[in-house]
């Protein structure tokens, strides 16, 4: 699905400007989101700012200052929390996994440790990056232009300072195809029937309505669930295509790089296929323990 050309951005923006002419450049957003004038990524890729997290010891540097910033999630079930998110999304916590209440989601303890503010979770349960871009069910994928708009809050809402991205794991699970990302390449918008296709159409449009803000993707936690192969005991986990987390993880870290975002190593947050049992619901889930691990990480990162 790679082309040359720039037309989906552009119409992608066309679409949505209306709907979101209020969201401008705001107090303490970062550069992550701008773009240099080059013939073959103009318009695509952002200056600054990226490459893996590299999580500086504490010791070393004085903590960031969030305080006061919009923090925006784009997730799937593993972010969801009845209330928090748009009423036609699927919801996950707190009827089903072990987080009873929204104080001990990963994304609330992220919030509340730097002082930041909710600004939108548009985080829906069941869903994949891959997909109809042009769906605006509340089933859409990550890279429609749907969850794009639902990441700020009503119809001209502010755009989010901080936006943390942490889906991909029902790609893995659904055995979508993994696809291969070589180098930065103007996507389509429509049906993407691969996974590294659908990530970089998310990442441009991404950085296309939201150029001021300060953007983190995250690898997958392991899991030991879904469709897996007939071995669903070894380790490490395969999808029906042979593929595995890490392999998942590996095309987010490359394609986030390749746009100068930072990555945030969540896979290393402490959650091991061998501690699965403990802190998650179902292979999956993050239980109230695991949520507290991912949020620590996070905090980390965010704030060194």
């Amino acid at each position: 699905m790679r082309t040359t050309s720039f037309f989906p951005l552009t119409a992608f923006l066309a679409a949505v400007s209306l709907l979101l002419s209020g969201c401008s450049s705001l107090p303490g957003a970062g550069d992550a989101g701008t773009v240099p004038e080059t013939e073959e990524t103009q318009g695509i890729m952002p200056e600054s700012g990226g490459g893996t997290s590299s999580s500086p010891s504490a010791e070393s540097q004085a903590p960031r200052d969030l305080s006061g910033l919009k923090l925006s999630i784009l997730g799937d079930s593993i972010s969801t929390f009845d209330g928090y998110i748009p009423t036609d999304y699927n919801i996950f916590y707190p009827g089903s996994g072990e987080i009873s209440t929204v104080e001990k989601t990963w994304w609330w303890q992220v919030m509340n440790t730097t002082g930041m503010e909710l600004n939108a979770n548009a985080s829906s349960s069941n869903t994949t990056v891959t997909g109809d871009s042009l769906d605006m069910t509340g089933s859409a994928p990550g890279c429609s232009t749907k969850r794009m708009i639902d990441l700020t809050p009503g119809d001209d809402g502010p755009a989010p300072d901080i936006l943390i991205v942490f889906m991909g794991t029902n790609d893995f699970l659904r055995s979508v195809p993994l696809g291969t990302f070589t180098e930065p390449s103007a996507q389509d918008e429509g049906i993407t029937d691969n996974f590294c296709d659908a990530y970089e159409l998310m990442i441009q449009k991404l950085n296309a309505l939201y150029p001021n803000a300060q953007i983190y993707f995250c690898t997958l936690l392991e899991t030991n669930a879904g469709d897996v192969d007939e071995y669903p005991e070894s380790y490490p986990s395969t999808n029906k295509n042979g593929n595995t987390i890490g392999d998942f993880n590996a095309e987010i870290a490359t394609i986030a790089s390749a746009y100068s975002y930072p990555v945030i190593d969540v896979h290393n947050c402490g959650i091991t296929y061998e501690t699965l049992g403990q802190y998650t619901s179902d292979g999956v889930h993050p239980n109230a323990e695991g949520a507290k691990l991912i949020a620590d990480y996070v905090i980390h990162d965010l704030l060194y």
